[in-house]
C-alpha cells in the first residue's frame, strides 16, 4: 500500500498541477501502472497521489510557485509566532495591576469571551455564505488586511499567479482556517498571560460597570457562562460573597474599605477567568480549527480531482489498453476432423501459472488485462534468462500452464527445449501454448504464423500440449 503522501497538501496539488502541463503518460504507461497499484484503485486520491510520485522527475524544474510557497509557508509561521506573542502582550495589558486599582475582570472577559465568541460566530456564517456576502465578513478580520497590505510588495504579480491556482471555494476554506489557528494561537498567549500573572504577582480582581447590575444578577450571569464547567469544577464559579466583595466603584478613585480588608481572596477570580478562556476562547476555538481544517482538506481534495488531465489519467487507469475485441472479423483455419492437431478454441480466465517466452512482465500484465486472464504466478523465460534459470522456472510450475509465445517469431530450439522441461513436469498437468501477435493489431495473430506453432507442437506428440487459436 503506497503511504508516503497519503494526503493531499498544497505543495502535492501544485505539483500534481504543474506536472500535467508537462507530462501525462500514455494509455499503455498509465494502465500499466494501476495493474502494479491495484490495491489503490478503488482510491483515485491515492492512485493519483503514487502516479505523481513516480512520475515527479519529469518535471523540467523547480517552478516559481513553489517558491512562492515556502515564502507564504515562513510568513505564515512568522504570523502565527506573533498571534501567540501579541496574545501574551494583550493578556498582561489587561491583567496590569498598579496595586491602586484592581484589575477590573469584565476587560479581561471581552477579550477572553465575547470577542473570540463574537468572531467564531462571524466565521461560521461567512463559511456558510460565498461571494460578496463572505467578501463584507471578511472585512472584520484582521488577517484580510494584512494579505491586503502584502499586495502593494514588489511580488503582487506572483501573488495574482499564486491566486489563480486555486479556485474561489479553497481559497476561502484557506483564509478560514488560518484566521482560526492564529485567533487559537492569540488565546493560548492570553491564556499563558494569566497563568504568569498569577504566579509572579498577587493581583486582586474586581468588576465595575456603569449599569444597573445587582450582585445576584451578576453571579447569575457568570454562572450561565460557566454552565460547561460549574458541576465538574464548582470552585471555578465565583460565589455571591466573592461577587459583593469585589463590586468596585470608582468615586473617588479610591478602594472601599471592605476590599482592603478582603485583598486576599479577591485574587480567586483567576480560576475563573482561566476556565473562560480554556472553554471559550480556545477549546470552541479548537473544535472550529478542527472543522475548517476538515472542509479545507475536503475542497482541496475535490479540486485536487477536477484538475485538467485528471478525468484522462483516471480513465486510463481503469482501462485496458487494448481491447479484448479484435477490429477485424476473425477467420480460423478449418479444422478437419480427422486432423491430430491439439487445438483448444478457448481461453481459461484463471491459470495456476502463466510464463511468457521472450516477453516482459510489464508486457505480462497487460497482455493479462487486455485478455481477461489472471494467475497467482507469472514468470518470464527465454531472451536474456540462462538456460538455468528457465528450467527453475519449469520445475516450479504447477497444474494448467499458459505459454505465450510471440506468433511472429517460429518456435526455435531453445524454446522446445524448455517445453520439453515443462513436460517432464509431473506436476503440470496441461500446457496451452497461446501464439500472440503485435500489440497495434490487438494481439490477434496470423493464421500462417499460427499454423507453423501448431504443426510443432504436433511434432512432440504430447497429450499435455495444447495450441490455443481464437
Amino acid at each position: 500500500m503506497y503511504k508516503k503522501n497519503s494526503k493531499i497538501s498544497i505543495k502535492s496539488y501544485i505539483n500534481f498541477s504543474e506536472l500535467l502541463k508537462e507530462y501525462r503518460g500514455t494509455h499503455e504507461e498509465n494502465r500499466l501502472f494501476a495493474l502494479k497499484h491495484e490495491a489503490l484503485l478503488p482510491n483515485p486520491k491515492q492512485i493519483l497521489l503514487a502516479w505523481m510520485e513516480k512520475n515527479s522527475f519529469r518535471k523540467s524544474k523547480k517552478s516559481e510557485t513553489q517558491t512562492l510557497i515556502q515564502k507564504f509557508s515562513t510568513l505564515s509561521n512568522f504570523i502565527g509566532l506573533f498571534s501567540l506573542i501579541f496574545g501574551f502582550l494583550a493578556g498582561l495589558g489587561l491583567l496590569s495591576y498598579s496595586g491602586h486599582a484592581p484589575v477590573n475582570v469584565i476587560y479581561y472577559l471581552l477579550f477572553a469571551m465575547f470577542i473570540p465568541l463574537l468572531s467564531m460566530i462571524i466565521s461560521m456564517v461567512s463559511l456558510l455564505s460565498s461571494g460578496t456576502v463572505f467578501n463584507a465578513f471578511s472585512l472584520f478580520f484582521p488577517l484580510h488586511w494584512i494579505e491586503t497590505v502584502l499586495n502593494f510588495f514588489s511580488f503582487r504579480d506572483k501573488i495574482d499567479v499564486f491566486n489563480t491556482l486555486f479556485s474561489d471555494e479553497l481559497k476561502k476554506w484557506m483564509f478560514m482556517n488560518r484566521l482560526q489557528l492564529f485567533s487559537l494561537l492569540f488565546s493560548i498567549g492570553l491564556l499563558f498571560a494569566l497563568l504568569v500573572i498569577v504566579v509572579s504577582k498577587d493581583v486582586a480582581f474586581s468588576w465595575s460597570t456603569t449599569l444597573n447590575v445587582s450582585n445576584i444578577d451578576f453571579f447569575k450571569l457568570l454562572a450561565c457562562i460557566g454552565f460547561p464547567w460549574g458541576h465538574t469544577l464548582p470552585s471555578a464559579i465565583p460565589s455571591v460573597e466573592l461577587i459583593e466583595m469585589s463590586h468596585y466603584y470608582r468615586l473617588g478613585e479610591n478602594l472601599n474599605t471592605q476590599m482592603i480588608q478582603n485583598a486576599d481572596k479577591l485574587g480567586a477570580w483567576w480560576k475563573y477567568l482561566a476556565m473562560v478562556t480554556l472553554f471559550y476562547a480556545i477549546f470552541l476555538r479548537f473544535l472550529l480549527w478542527l472543522a475548517t481544517r476538515y472542509g479545507f482538506q475536503k475542497q482541496l481534495k475535490k479540486d485536487f480531482l477536477e484538475l485538467d488531465g485528471v478525468e484522462k489519467l483516471l480513465r486510463e487507469f481503469n482501462t485496458p489498453f487494448v481491447s479484448t475485441e479484435s477490429p477485424k472479423e476473425e477467420k480460423h483455419l478449418e479444422i478437419v476432423k480427422e486432423s491430430d492437431e491439439q487445438v483448444a478454441y478457448a481461453v481459461a480466465k484463471v491459470y495456476e501459472t502463466i510464463i511468457g517466452w521472450n516477453f516482459s512482465k510489464d508486457e505480462i500484465l497487460l497482455l493479462n488485462d487486455a485478455k481477461g486472464i489472471s494467475s497467482s504466478k507469472i514468470s518470464t523465460v527465454g531472451g536474456n534468462n540462462s538456460f538455468s534459470e528457465d528450467q527453475k522456472i519449469a520445475k516450479e510450475a504447477r497444474a494448467e500452464v499458459i505459454l505465450y509465445v510471440k506468433s511472429w517469431e517460429p518456435p526455435t530450439m531453445d524454446f522446445v527445449d524448455f517445453l520439453e522441461e515443462l513436460l517432464a513436469n509431473d506436476n503440470v498437468e496441461e500446457i496451452q501454448v497461446y501464439p500472440l501477435g503485435t500489440v497495434g493489431r490487438n494481439y490477434e495473430s496470423d493464421e500462417r504464423e499460427v499454423a507453423i506453432w501448431k504443426r510443432k507442437i504436433q511434432g512432440l506428440k504430447s497429450k499435455k500440449v495444447w495450441v490455443i487459436d481464437v
